[in-house]
């Protein structure tokens, strides 16, 4: 398939995962997941141009999950004991700059996309998360999985992380 075709087609996915966040269709969500994923935010630190390295293990977080740990989040607010999603919470993901980074291998492909969730909470909360995320995902038998997300949130300082991009 072509670059652009490509494109095309993580565009598509990546609308379908937002829609299924924000419709609370979180089980169909974690089947678009790889069984060993990593999903992570690190905390971005104000640093020259350039000089930006997310690449030490150690790197502080606001959070860094594998698969075990997203259906935790999941099955904690179908609990309703997360008091954050009672009732549940008015959400909206806009994804936007889908790019095709990389793909030399016909079942792995790095896509970088924008993002903006906005979350609305009892009439009164508003938050408004902007960012960009690198996915790394990995074609298996029936479909694309996601393998790895790694979320740069331009903000520093982070409330309410009950959210999922």
């Amino acid at each position: 398939m072509d670059r652009v075709g490509l494109r095309q087609q993580f565009e598509e996915l990546l609308y379908r995962e937002a829609a299924l966040l924000d419709r609370d269709r979180l089980e169909e969500w974690l089947d678009l997941l790889a069984d060993d994923i990593h999903y992570w935010a690190p905390v971005r630190a104000d640093m020259n141009r350039g000089k930006e390295d997310f690449s030490p293990p150690l790197r502080l977080a606001f959070f860094d999950d594998n698969k075990d740990g997203l259906r935790l989040r999941v099955a904690r607010i179908r609990t309703g004991a997360a008091h954050a999603d009672e009732p549940p919470s008015r959400v909206r993901h806009l994804i936007t700059n889908v790019q095709v980074l990389e793909s030399t291998n016909p079942d792995t492909a790095k896509v970088a996309s924008n993002f903006l969730v906005f979350k609305s909470r009892r009439n009164r909360e508003e938050n408004l998360f902007v960012g960009c995320r690198e996915d790394i995902w990995q074609r298996y038998v029936g479909g694309w999985k996601l393998a790895e997300r790694m979320i740069l949130l331009d903000h520093n300082v982070i409330e309410n992380i009950t959210v999922l991009f």
